[in-house]
This record gives C-alpha cells, structure tokens and sequence, in this order.
C-alpha cells in the first residue's frame, strides 16, 4: 500500500594492516606500487594527511583489498595521475562506508564494490575518469541502505535519492512508494500534487496519472520509501561524465512552483559551490533542500541549516527551486570531491553546523528531548529584505519533521534568511511547528562575526527578553500544533558593549513599580567600601539614564531611579558598585 509523501553501520574495525608484495610505503613520498594477492585491509586514516598514496597498482590471485575506516572514520587512497588501478577476473576491491577511493584509470574484470553503512552515517566514495570492464567481465555495485518505518511523529521516512548508474530499474527496489516530482503538475498553491509514483499514482489526489516510469535517470532524484530497513543494490557502470538536468517552472504561484527535484549523478559528493562556478545555470537559485531524519534541511552560499552542507553526497537528491525561463542545471565532474566528513544527509554532521569565516549569521536552534532543529539568520551588505537568490532558502515545508522552526519576514518563511546590516536594530518572527507533544527550549547554538550586536529573543505571551547572547534562553510547553505569534528574533546593534555584561550574583533586586520608577534594593550584606554608578539602557545599548557617586547603606537601602514618562518596554539596569556588577531586565508600564 503507498503512503503519502511528507517532505522528509555500525562498523566492525579491524586492526590488522597487510600490504601483500606492494613495494613502497603509502606516503606522497613513497607511493605503494605492485600487487596485491591475499586479502588486505588497508585504514588510509592511519595515515598523514588521511591518504594513502599509490602508483600502478594489481589485485591479483583472487584477493580482496578493502578500504576500512580506522578509528577515526575516513580516509582516501589516491592513485596518482598516470597510473592505474587492475582488478582480475575473480578479484575484488571494496570501498567501505566513509572511505574513498580516487583513480583516473580502473580495469576491472573482477568486482568493485562501495559500501554504505547501516546506520546511514556515511557511503564509500568513488572518483574517477576512465573504466574498462573487458568486455563485460568486470561488475561494480553500489550498496545502498535507506532506513524505513517511521519518526517517533508518525512521519514516513521518505528519502531523496540518485543512481549513478544508468537505466537502473524499479524493480531494484522492494518497495511500491518510489516516485518522482514533476514541478509541471503544480498549478496552485499545493505543491504535494507534483509527487507521483512509478506506475502513474498521484499521492495528493489518490488517482491514477499516466506519468509513470521503468528506469532511473542519471542527475534526476527520485522519492523512497519502504516499511523496513532495506539495502538496495545498484549494477552497472557509474557515470563520469556531465550531465544537463532538466528543469521547469510555472507561473502564477511562485511559492509553491518551481521546485524541481534533481540528482547527484557521481558516486562521490558534489561541491554544490565549485559546481555553480562551474556552470552557474540561468534562472535558478543557489540554495538547495534535501531530506534528513524526516525533516528537509537547506544550504545556501557557505551555510546550511538543519545539517546541511553543500557537498552532496554520492545517492543523494536534491531540490532546487527555479524561476521562469530555468531549463536546466548543469552536473559537472569537476565539482566531484571526498568529504568522509559527509558522505551522507543523511548524519548530521558537523559540518552542516557552521560557515565560512566571511559570514555573520546567529543561528537559533530548538531542542526537544529526543530532537533538534535550527534555523539561521545571516547578514550581508549586498543582501535585501526581500528574497535574494544568493542568499536565502525558503522554508521548504513547514510541517516535515517532528520538530520544525523557520523565521518570516515581509511575507516569506525562511529556513535561511539573508538581511542587510541593521543600522539600529531588526525583529525577526519566529515560526514553529510540533508533531509531538513536549517541552522545548529555544536558544542560540551559534553566532559569527556580529561583535556589535545584541541577539534577544522576545516572548510576546509573558513580555520577556530573553538575551541570547548571554547563555539565556527561552522553554516552553506545548501540545503538538503551530505557534507563529509567539517569539521574535530581535537584533540591535549595541552603542555599548552592553550585550556582553553578564550577572555575578544577586547582590541587588531591581524591580519597577507604576510611574515609570526602577527601585533597586541591596538585598545581601556585602562589603562596599567604593562608591557605586547606576545605568540605564534602552535595549539598543543607548544609554538613557546614570547617576554616579551612589553610596549604599547596607541591605535593605532602596534606590529609586524616575524614568522619564515617554520611556516604556523593557529596559537594561546595570549596577556598579565596588566588585560587584549586576544587570537585570526591567519592564517599565
């Protein structure tokens, strides 16, 4: 029975090292070079720079070479420019999950297998230019595991996929939920039409269309999903060169058409950034979407949210979304790379959690007690308050994933907002949607290159300013459903350094009380031998308000400070007196 679409190993080491009748030492210096004919493992990890280097190299004798991970998961073995690598009839080489293998030449007559593993964290990797299977003898398989069921919110696991391998068939999966996108069906404001299965059935509509299909197109990404763990294995020879994906896009409804779902037509990861260098297609943005854990992660211009990156992995599709005119997008083999950082989307990799260095950006995560999510926000002198396709990513879908959190501003959700500078201060909606119920804290997991600025969240339903800068931040309990009216991202560019003060104690209560007056009340004994400065700040960082040379009397002495009548909302109280310096957020009615 198909279900409906929503957008959505552990590994044994070995310790062992054999190097049978190879000459030299694997290093850049001293290349390996000669035959290989017992079984070998070899763990390119262990060595400098992860690599393990080599000249003309022969698996012979009926021997397996395996490339394994060690203990720090990765590594690659680079067969250097002008030299080959042969496999012989009843030989293999396996590249294993988080392994790559690079060659310009591959003879096979034997076996050539890569790997994925079985807990999604990684794929082998395979760069290469030129293959020869002697006629037919030589076979090379990719092993594919896609997890199946469902998310702990009763999402279906679906996955975006890609063959390498031309003509593979359906019936290679063990599954009736395959299917494509075809942005063409899109007509109003319903994306979820474009999803049709292989045999013509449309999900959204429950009818049967005559769009169906028997085999998988190099460089277009396909939709998965099956009730249980499976490992779908592709035959055939991998791709190499470019390819040209067709792309379209309709008109009249821009939020929801042109999205177009595409495929990595390499068996290694594509630099989605050096493939848009390359062959930089017309009409099409640069940000990208793809699904993770059930939910659709995006990247966009050296960041990602929810883990993504823009090194596509080998097996992987992809959305992009398209304006009109879009024709096509250019797949490119110079952009093939190893990262066996992220060989799969389907990890949440490190990587996928941070930028380059040139980019400001705060970056607001939410976590639930068994899953997270972020959104970023990111600041640009070119960028616009409107969508700029350099820059931003739209929020893909709203309702993916248990857990999901998105910004809005002038009228369009983002997963990655790009926005100018402010010269004083900018508020930023907060949206959320929940599939589970929970408690849930929302905070700041990252922030660059914004020294200047204050980064506060504001709770519209208790009128707290919660500064996330400052460690704070905001929890809540909720029932499963959408909240957009609740939090705003505020960030002010500070005239002071004030967003960096930080409490050491509750030596003093600040508090107001009607008529605009903050009372500050020395509430311990403490030693206070210097005169002490009382400040006031608008959240901006402006100073509205100081007095100096303030005594105090021990506790219980109460300072009143009159606030002047046209000042209202929420203040910053700073006290300064000897060692001691305390800042409370103060609402003044």
């Amino acid at each position: 029975m198909k279900k409906l679409i929503h957008i959505s190993a552990v590994l044994l080491f070995c310790t062992s090292q054999v190097f049978s009748q190879t000459g030299g030492s694997g290093t850049l210096a001293n290349p390996y070079y000669g035959t290989v004919s017992t079984n070998t493992d070899w763990y390119p990890d262990s060595f400098i720079g992860g690599t393990i280097y080599v000249l003309n190299l022969t698996i012979t004798s009926g021997a397996t070479l395996s490339i394994r991970p060690g203990p720090y998961y990765g590594g690659t073995v680079k067969i250097l420019s002008g030299y080959s690598l042969t496999i012989q009839s009843g030989c293999s080489v396996i590249i294993n999950p988080g392994t790559g293998l690079t060659a310009d030449e591959i003879y096979n007559s034997g076996t050539l297998v890569l790997e994925s593993a079985s807990n999604e964290m990684a794929a082998a990797s395979l760069i290469h230019d030129i293959y020869d299977d002697n006629g037919g003898a030589g076979v090379v398989q990719i092993r594919h595991f896609l997890r199946g069921g469902q998310t702990p919110g009763g999402d279906y696991r679906w996955h975006y996929i890609a063959s390498p391998i031309p003509n593979i068939t359906v019936s290679t999966y063990n599954t009736q939920n395959l299917a494509q996108y075809i942005e063409s069906l899109v007509t109003g404001s319903d994306n979820s039409i474009g999803w049709v299965a292989y045999d013509g059935y449309q999900y959204s509509t429950r009818t049967t269309l005559g769009n169906t299909f028997n085999t998988l197109t190099v460089g277009k990404g396909y939709n998965y999903y099956s009730s249980a763990d499976a490992i779908v294995t592709y035959t055939g020879q991998i791709n190499v060169g470019s390819r040209n994906s067709p792309v379209t896009c309709g008109t009249g409804y821009p939020d929801y058409q042109g999205y177009n779902l595409i495929g990595n037509p390499y068996a290694a990861c594509l630099d989605w950034d050096v493939n848009w260098n390359l062959a930089t297609p017309a009409f099409v943005n640069n940000a990208i979407y793809f699904t993770l854990n059930g939910a659709v992660a995006s990247y966009v211009s050296g960041i990602g949210s929810e883990g993504g990156t823009g090194t596509i992995p080998p097996l992987q599709g992809f959305f992009v979304k398209t304006n009109p005119g879009a024709v096509s997008v250019p797949l490119r083999p110079g952009a093939r790379v190893h990262n066996v950082e992220q060989l799969r989307y389907k990890k949440k990799s490190t990587a996928g959690n941070s930028a380059t260095d040139t980019i400001s950006f705060v970056r607001l995560k939410m976590r639930g007690s068994n899953d997270s999510t972020d959104l970023v926000v990111r600041f640009n002198k070119n960028a616009t308050n409107a969508f700029d396709a350099k820059y931003d990513a739209y929020e893909f879908s709203k309702t993916s994933g248990d857990i999901n959190i998105w910004t809005t501003f002038a009228g369009t959700d983002y997963s990655i907002n790009g926005l100018p500078f402010p010269e004083t201060g900018i508020e930023v909606p907060v949206g959320i949607n929940l599939k589970l119920n929970g408690t849930f804290r929302l905070l700041l997991s990252e922030m660059k290159k914004l020294e200047n600025y204050s980064i506060l969240l504001k709770d519209s339903y208790t009128n707290q300013l919660i500064n996330l800068r400052n460690g704070e931040y905001a929890e809540f309990t909720s029932s499963p459903g959408s909240i957009t009216d609740r939090y705003v991202l505020v960030i002010n560019k500070s005239a002071t350094a004030v967003a960096d003060i930080s409490s050491s104690g509750r030596s003093f209560a600040i508090y107001s009380s009607p008529g605009k007056i903050i009372n500050i009340r020395m509430v311990s004994d403490i030693p206070v031998t210097d005169k002490g400065t009382l400040t006031v700040y608008d959240m901006t960082g402006r100073k509205l308000y100081q007095q100096k040379n303030v005594d105090w009397h021990g506790p219980n002495d109460t300072k009143m400070v009159n606030m002047d009548a046209r000042t209202s909302g929420l203040v910053l109280v700073e006290v300064l007196t000897g060692n001691i310096k305390v800042v409370e957020k103060v609402l003044l009615h």
